[in-house]
């Protein structure tokens, strides 16, 4: 695995890379500055598979430096991980604002650090796998090449406001239980999705998902939304504000947008793609469950159709 690794502390620096050669990844460049990192992105006809990156930094701090890594387009999908003392929810909400894939706090463990390049490892088949549906999507001709799998999670190609699911259970994770009482995620989910992906080629079926993605910003009408496709046609909300309207309300509101498409979907010989908007889910303070449960209960909500419902959104036997 080729790795890029910015920080303006030399010392840091070199002891990151040993610490990366010890748990056997040995092809480590460093760089001082977030300029120099992006002039070696450019020039040096060296691609990347990861970026380890600081947060504070002078002249361009971390986030900086990843958004402008994710408008290059070889480095959409690449994993980039931040490596700071800095703990501080907005610090976090940056970085993953910005496009990281995770975040880890110093003084660095060398067992967290193993475990979390381990997952950069198997990320990267998948990242791969994306890169070619975003070579392909949109070109009909091509779309028997396109391999599309329902249950996995993909960072739609063309949708500038999502994220990777993968990057909201990690934000999740780094807030705490004890930060995140504030937060709360509801999802949408497509409920012709499997008819859909059982007809159509697979760019067709992506496409689908943008013009999903692309209704749900409309509705929303906010930036303050984080938004991930989490596989199973379910995309996944997470925000701390009010939205203001109610999941029956913006339901009908994409519903209504989507209805916009079904020329198109019909020439296809495919029915429209129609949504669900479950219940919002939100921790409890000091709750002792799992931060990422609040995806699966919003998730949960989502795929179940209301009848099944209890009063409080939960499975009713």
């Amino acid at each position: 695995m080729r790795i890029l690794a910015i920080d303006d502390d030399p010392v840091f620096l070199e002891l990151l890379a040993g610490m990366l050669k010890m748990i056997g990844y040995a092809q480590v460049t460093t760089m001082p500055s977030g300029e120099e990192a992006l002039h070696e992105l450019d020039y040096s006809g060296t691609l990347y598979d990861c970026i380890l990156s600081d947060m504070q930094m002078p002249d361009m701090d971390g986030a900086a430096v990843t958004a402008a890594i994710r408008t290059r387009t070889a480095y959409r999908q690449t994993p980039i991980l931040m490596i700071t003392a800095m703990s501080g929810k907005n610090a976090v909400d940056e970085a993953f604002a910005a496009g990281a894939t995770d975040y880890i706090t110093k003084p660095l463990d060398i067992i967290e650090l193993r475990a979390r390049i381990g997952m950069v490892d198997r990320l990267l088949a998948e990242r791969r796998r994306l890169a070619e549906f975003a070579r392909l999507v949109g070109q009909r001709a091509a779309a028997a090449e396109i391999k599309a799998e329902f249950e996995t999670p993909i960072l739609i190609p063309g949708f500038e406001r999502g994220i990777e699911f993968l990057a909201m259970e990690n934000y999740l994770l780094t807030l705490g239980v004890k930060r995140m009482y504030s937060t709360s995620a509801f999802a949408i989910h497509v409920k012709n999705a499997s008819i859909i992906f059982n007809k159509a080629s697979g760019a067709t079926y992506v496409q689908m998902l943008g013009d999903v993605a692309a209704q749900i910003v409309d509705a929303l009408k906010t930036e303050e939304v984080m938004i991930a496709y989490a596989g199973s046609g379910t995309f996944v909300c997470m925000t701390e504000r009010d939205l203001g309207q109610s999941p029956d309300d913006l339901e009908i509101l994409i519903n209504i947008g989507l209805m916009d498409f079904e020329t198109i979907y019909a020439s296809d010989r495919l029915p429209v793609p129609q949504v669900r908007v479950g219940e919002p889910a939100r921790s409890a303070f000091l709750s002792p469950t799992k931060p990422t449960r609040i995806l699966e209960r919003a998730i949960q909500s989502a795929t179940t159709p209301p009848e099944r419902r209890s009063k409080n959104g939960q499975l009713v036997a």
